[in-house]
């Protein structure tokens, strides 16, 4: 049993039906949650994020009194403070629980995507090979090289083997829950040829051919962005360092400026500042990659 479900289980315990009446207030995130693939309905994730945040008031709110009183030595101030720590942690973790499903949607989008066109063509090859439909969701499925495609695939040949769907109702039901604008319209595409008995193999080879003319035409991209954003970090970041290191050594032994203090700002260019920007670097170009 995963996290998610120890959650679920032990929020519905604590709360009850207590919860209900403010389910509502976070029907936006609905969508996010359904298209993240998380397992869980809305009301299970509202009683999950309260559960947390419960606990967490719980947890570090005694815990950041008891250190701050042995700081201040004041119990009020030591109070005030606490609780004001308390409450801005409280509304971070709300914000990211809010956000969550949002986010894991976003990187199962970028998954499916990347790999989208070398998934078509391998779809393509099992269709022209005169397997019934259900065939190429079931190898599909079964292939996990393909990541977050197989799952989608994985869905349509459950509701098919499992549910006793139609295939085209499954289809549908899956196009309307990914949350890639492309396999959607390859799987609404799929739905059509289907349904009116057109070739589903040069179909699929068709759109193998467009998705990937599309993604060597992001790769180019990403390689021209990449170039600049090396040359603005290597220009910027690294020479703008030492240059700083080297001026501020000069002017501590020509302009008499306090040694301690050029050390203090050399140390917070090296081991602080630096590092923080490469960070943020490699997370830059970790996003606008086409890849995964």
């Amino acid at each position: 049993m995963d996290i998610w479900q120890q959650l679920k289980q032990l929020s519905f315990k604590f709360f009850g039906r207590s919860l209900e009446p403010f389910i509502n207030y976070f029907d936006s995130i609905k969508p996010d949650l359904i298209r993240a693939n998380i397992g869980l309905s809305l009301q299970e994730y509202v009683y999950i994020m309260f559960l947390v945040i419960l606990g967490t008031f719980i947890i570090e709110f005694p815990s950041i009194v008891i250190i701050t009183s042995l700081l201040l030595h004041d119990a009020i101030n030591a109070f005030l403070l606490s609780f004001t720590m308390t409450v801005v942690i409280l509304i971070v973790q709300f914000f990211l629980f809010y956000t969550y499903p949002s986010m894991a949607a976003g990187r199962r989008k970028k998954n499916i995507d990347s790999s989208l066109s070398f998934a078509t063509t391998y779809m393509a090859t099992i269709a022209t090979s005169g397997a019934p439909p259900i065939t190429m969701f079931k190898v599909m499925s079964e292939f996990k090289d393909y990541g977050e495609i197989s799952q989608e695939m994985g869905k349509i040949y459950r509701d098919v083997e499992a549910f006793g769907m139609e295939l085209v109702e499954a289809i549908r039901k899956t196009a309307s829950r990914t949350p890639s604008e492309e396999l959607k319209e390859l799987l609404w595409g799929l739905e059509t040829m289907l349904s009116s008995g057109g070739n589903v193999g040069n179909y699929l080879h068709e759109k193998s051919r467009l998705f990937i003319a599309e993604y060597r035409r992001s790769l180019e991209k990403y390689s021209r962005t990449l170039s600049m954003l090396i040359e603005v970090y290597l220009t910027v970041v690294l020479i703008g360092s030492i240059f700083f290191i080297i001026m501020t050594a000069l002017m501590s032994i020509i302009g008499g400026t306090s040694s301690l203090s050029m050390m203090f700002l050399q140390f917070a260019v090296i081991f602080l500042i630096l590092p923080f920007v490469s960070v943020g670097f490699i997370l830059l170009v970790k996003t606008i990659s086409p890849s995964a």
